[in-house]
Protein backbone atom coordinates (compact mmCIF):
# COMPACT_ATOMS: atom_id res chain seq x y z
CA UNK A 1 0.00 0.00 0.00
CA UNK A 2 0.97 3.35 -1.13
CA UNK A 3 2.09 5.71 1.81
CA UNK A 4 0.10 8.98 2.64
CA UNK A 5 2.54 12.31 1.56
CA UNK A 6 2.10 13.66 4.74
CA UNK A 7 4.13 10.00 6.68
CA UNK A 8 7.17 10.76 4.71
CA UNK A 9 7.50 13.81 7.00
CA UNK A 10 7.22 11.61 10.48
CA UNK A 11 3.22 11.44 10.70
CA UNK A 12 1.55 8.11 11.61
CA UNK A 13 -1.16 6.46 9.33
CA UNK A 14 -4.00 7.67 11.79
CA UNK A 15 -2.61 11.67 12.13
CA UNK A 16 -2.13 11.70 8.48
CA UNK A 17 -5.81 10.84 7.96
CA UNK A 18 -7.16 12.88 11.25
CA UNK A 19 -5.35 16.44 9.96
CA UNK A 20 -6.99 15.53 6.23
CA UNK A 21 -10.10 15.22 8.09
CA UNK A 22 -9.36 18.66 9.63
CA UNK A 23 -8.32 20.38 6.49
CA UNK A 24 -11.19 19.23 4.78
CA UNK A 25 -13.57 19.75 7.41
CA UNK A 26 -12.84 22.73 9.70
CA UNK A 27 -13.58 22.19 13.32
CA UNK A 28 -14.44 18.88 14.47
CA UNK A 29 -14.79 16.66 17.97
CA UNK A 30 -13.33 12.89 17.77
CA UNK A 31 -15.80 11.17 17.25
CA UNK A 32 -16.78 13.35 14.10
CA UNK A 33 -12.81 13.22 13.41
CA UNK A 34 -13.09 9.86 13.58
CA UNK A 35 -16.42 9.24 11.54
CA UNK A 36 -14.95 11.57 8.98
CA UNK A 37 -11.17 9.97 8.69
CA UNK A 38 -12.35 6.39 9.25
CA UNK A 39 -9.94 6.32 11.64
CA UNK A 40 -11.20 3.63 14.95
CA UNK A 41 -12.40 6.35 18.36
CA UNK A 42 -10.09 4.30 20.27
CA UNK A 43 -7.12 5.24 17.77
CA UNK A 44 -8.34 9.60 17.47
CA UNK A 45 -7.36 10.20 20.97
CA UNK A 46 -3.95 9.13 20.47
CA UNK A 47 -3.26 10.32 16.66
CA UNK A 48 -4.45 14.33 18.04
CA UNK A 49 -1.86 14.14 20.83
CA UNK A 50 0.52 13.70 18.20
CA UNK A 51 -0.62 16.25 15.38
CA UNK A 52 -0.53 18.47 18.75
CA UNK A 53 2.71 17.47 19.54
CA UNK A 54 3.55 18.50 16.05
CA UNK A 55 2.10 21.76 16.30
CA UNK A 56 -0.19 20.44 13.22
CA UNK A 57 -3.81 21.31 15.40
CA UNK A 58 -5.14 23.11 17.79
CA UNK A 59 -8.21 22.42 20.35
CA UNK A 60 -10.71 24.81 21.36
CA UNK A 61 -13.82 24.97 23.46
CA UNK A 62 -17.44 25.53 21.78
CA UNK A 63 -20.95 25.36 24.04
CA UNK A 64 -18.82 23.32 26.46
CA UNK A 65 -17.57 20.83 23.60
CA UNK A 66 -13.85 20.27 22.61
CA UNK A 67 -13.53 20.69 19.26
CA UNK A 68 -10.20 19.92 17.14
CA UNK A 69 -8.87 22.57 14.17
CA UNK A 70 -5.79 21.81 11.94
CA UNK A 71 -3.26 24.27 12.08
CA UNK A 72 -2.43 25.96 8.38
CA UNK A 73 -0.79 23.72 6.31
CA UNK A 74 2.41 26.08 6.01
CA UNK A 75 3.53 23.89 9.33
CA UNK A 76 4.35 21.56 7.05
CA UNK A 77 7.07 23.54 5.58
CA UNK A 78 8.16 23.99 8.81
CA UNK A 79 8.42 20.78 9.68
CA UNK A 80 10.04 19.73 6.58
CA UNK A 81 12.69 22.36 6.68
CA UNK A 82 13.51 21.18 9.80
CA UNK A 83 13.79 17.72 8.80
CA UNK A 84 16.43 18.99 5.99
CA UNK A 85 18.46 20.66 8.81
CA UNK A 86 18.75 17.80 10.84
CA UNK A 87 19.45 15.77 7.15
CA UNK A 88 21.88 17.94 6.27
CA UNK A 89 24.00 17.73 9.79
CA UNK A 90 23.52 14.08 9.76
CA UNK A 91 25.43 14.08 6.26
CA UNK A 92 27.77 15.97 7.70
CA UNK A 93 29.10 13.72 10.14
CA UNK A 94 29.64 11.21 7.60
CA UNK A 95 33.39 11.61 6.84
CA UNK A 96 34.32 11.52 10.62
CA UNK A 97 32.56 7.83 11.03
CA UNK A 98 34.55 6.74 7.24
CA UNK A 99 37.45 7.86 9.22
CA UNK A 100 36.83 5.84 12.10
CA UNK A 101 35.14 2.93 10.44
CA UNK A 102 38.32 2.38 8.43
CA UNK A 103 41.09 3.12 10.79
CA UNK A 104 39.84 0.80 13.14
CA UNK A 105 42.38 -1.95 13.62
CA UNK A 106 40.10 -5.35 14.33
CA UNK A 107 37.85 -5.76 11.63
CA UNK A 108 34.86 -7.82 12.41
CA UNK A 109 35.02 -10.51 9.38
CA UNK A 110 31.30 -12.03 10.03
CA UNK A 111 28.04 -9.73 9.70
CA UNK A 112 24.89 -11.05 10.01
CA UNK A 113 21.83 -9.35 8.70
CA UNK A 114 18.29 -10.20 8.96
CA UNK A 115 15.02 -9.26 6.89
CA UNK A 116 14.61 -7.61 3.74
CA UNK A 117 16.32 -4.37 4.57
CA UNK A 118 19.31 -6.84 5.58
CA UNK A 119 19.63 -8.10 2.56
CA UNK A 120 19.08 -4.75 0.96
CA UNK A 121 22.66 -3.85 2.79
CA UNK A 122 24.26 -6.77 1.35
CA UNK A 123 23.20 -5.76 -2.35
CA UNK A 124 24.49 -2.40 -1.62
CA UNK A 125 27.67 -3.98 -0.53
CA UNK A 126 27.94 -5.92 -4.13
CA UNK A 127 27.25 -2.63 -6.00
CA UNK A 128 30.77 -1.32 -4.71
CA UNK A 129 32.40 -4.27 -6.02
CA UNK A 130 35.89 -4.03 -8.60
CA UNK A 131 35.27 -7.38 -9.25
CA UNK A 132 32.87 -9.71 -11.07
CA UNK A 133 30.14 -11.03 -9.04
CA UNK A 134 29.80 -15.12 -8.86
CA UNK A 135 26.86 -16.13 -8.16
CA UNK A 136 25.13 -19.76 -7.20
CA UNK A 137 22.61 -21.59 -6.23
CA UNK A 138 18.71 -20.64 -5.08
CA UNK A 139 17.24 -20.61 -8.01
CA UNK A 140 16.79 -17.06 -8.89
CA UNK A 141 14.75 -16.56 -5.38
CA UNK A 142 15.97 -12.73 -5.23
CA UNK A 143 13.15 -11.81 -8.05
CA UNK A 144 10.49 -13.77 -5.68
CA UNK A 145 11.37 -11.52 -2.41
CA UNK A 146 12.70 -8.26 -3.99
CA UNK A 147 10.63 -8.00 -6.70
CA UNK A 148 10.65 -4.40 -6.98
CA UNK A 149 14.33 -3.71 -5.63
CA UNK A 150 16.05 -6.52 -8.03
CA UNK A 151 15.41 -5.01 -10.90
CA UNK A 152 16.35 -1.77 -9.90
CA UNK A 153 19.44 -3.30 -8.01
CA UNK A 154 20.62 -4.95 -12.28
CA UNK A 155 19.78 -1.96 -13.42
CA UNK A 156 22.61 -0.27 -11.32
CA UNK A 157 24.65 -3.29 -11.47
CA UNK A 158 24.62 -3.11 -15.47
CA UNK A 159 24.81 1.38 -15.37
CA UNK A 160 28.51 0.36 -12.74
CA UNK A 161 29.71 -2.39 -15.30
CA UNK A 162 29.76 -5.01 -12.72
CA UNK A 163 30.32 -8.12 -14.81
CA UNK A 164 28.33 -11.27 -13.27
CA UNK A 165 28.86 -15.31 -13.98
CA UNK A 166 26.18 -17.29 -12.50
CA UNK A 167 25.80 -21.15 -12.34
CA UNK A 168 21.88 -21.65 -12.18
CA UNK A 169 19.29 -24.31 -12.08
CA UNK A 170 18.18 -25.61 -15.31
CA UNK A 171 14.43 -25.66 -13.99
CA UNK A 172 14.74 -22.05 -14.42
CA UNK A 173 16.06 -21.93 -18.27
CA UNK A 174 16.57 -20.16 -20.20
CA UNK A 175 17.19 -16.45 -18.67
CA UNK A 176 18.81 -13.86 -20.06
CA UNK A 177 20.55 -11.08 -17.88
CA UNK A 178 22.80 -8.33 -18.45
CA UNK A 179 26.43 -8.57 -18.72
CA UNK A 180 26.43 -11.90 -17.23
CA UNK A 181 27.38 -15.21 -18.21
CA UNK A 182 25.36 -18.31 -16.81
CA UNK A 183 25.75 -22.24 -16.89
CA UNK A 184 23.20 -24.27 -15.52
CA UNK A 185 23.43 -27.95 -13.55
CA UNK A 186 20.58 -30.47 -13.20
CA UNK A 187 17.33 -29.96 -11.53
CA UNK A 188 17.87 -32.33 -8.68
CA UNK A 189 20.52 -29.68 -7.27
CA UNK A 190 18.47 -27.12 -5.97
CA UNK A 191 19.09 -24.87 -2.64
CA UNK A 192 17.59 -22.51 -0.83
CA UNK A 193 20.51 -20.13 -0.23
CA UNK A 194 22.40 -17.66 -2.77
CA UNK A 195 26.15 -17.80 -2.76
CA UNK A 196 27.94 -14.03 -3.81
CA UNK A 197 31.50 -14.40 -4.60
CA UNK A 198 33.07 -11.14 -5.01
CA UNK A 199 35.54 -8.25 -4.13
CA UNK A 200 37.17 -10.92 -1.29
CA UNK A 201 34.49 -11.31 -0.25
CA UNK A 202 31.51 -13.76 0.27
CA UNK A 203 27.66 -13.85 0.83
CA UNK A 204 25.37 -16.20 1.54
CA UNK A 205 21.69 -15.26 1.64
CA UNK A 206 18.97 -17.90 2.78
CA UNK A 207 15.98 -17.37 1.02
CA UNK A 208 13.41 -18.42 4.09
CA UNK A 209 10.10 -16.53 5.56
CA UNK A 210 12.59 -13.76 6.95
CA UNK A 211 15.41 -13.74 5.18
CA UNK A 212 18.62 -14.29 6.72
CA UNK A 213 22.26 -12.95 5.01
CA UNK A 214 25.45 -13.57 6.18
CA UNK A 215 28.41 -11.41 5.06
CA UNK A 216 31.62 -12.71 5.43
CA UNK A 217 35.37 -10.39 4.80
CA UNK A 218 38.26 -13.08 4.77
CA UNK A 219 40.89 -14.02 2.81
CA UNK A 220 41.19 -17.49 2.69
CA UNK A 221 37.39 -18.17 3.12
CA UNK A 222 36.95 -15.77 -0.11
CA UNK A 223 39.86 -18.12 -2.32
CA UNK A 224 37.69 -21.51 -0.97
CA UNK A 225 34.43 -20.33 -2.19
CA UNK A 226 35.90 -19.02 -6.01
CA UNK A 227 37.98 -22.43 -6.21
CA UNK A 228 34.75 -23.83 -5.68
CA UNK A 229 32.70 -21.80 -7.66
CA UNK A 230 34.97 -21.98 -10.25
CA UNK A 231 35.06 -25.97 -9.90
CA UNK A 232 31.67 -25.96 -10.86
CA UNK A 233 31.61 -23.44 -13.65
CA UNK A 234 33.56 -26.00 -15.28
CA UNK A 235 31.44 -28.78 -14.56
CA UNK A 236 28.18 -26.68 -15.53
CA UNK A 237 26.26 -26.86 -19.07
CA UNK A 238 24.97 -23.55 -20.95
Amino acid sequence: MQKDQLEQIGLSPNEAKCYRALVREGSASANEISRRSGVHRVSVYDALRGLREKGLISQITKANKLLFEAANPEKILEIIKEKEETLKETKEMIPNLLVQFTTTKQRQEIHSFKGVAGIKTILQEMLKSNTEILDFGAEYKIKEFLPYEYPKWDKERIRKKIHMRIVANSKIKPIKIGLTKIKYVPQEFHSAVSTYIFDKKVALIMWVENPLGVLIEHQAVYESYKNYFEYLWKTATR
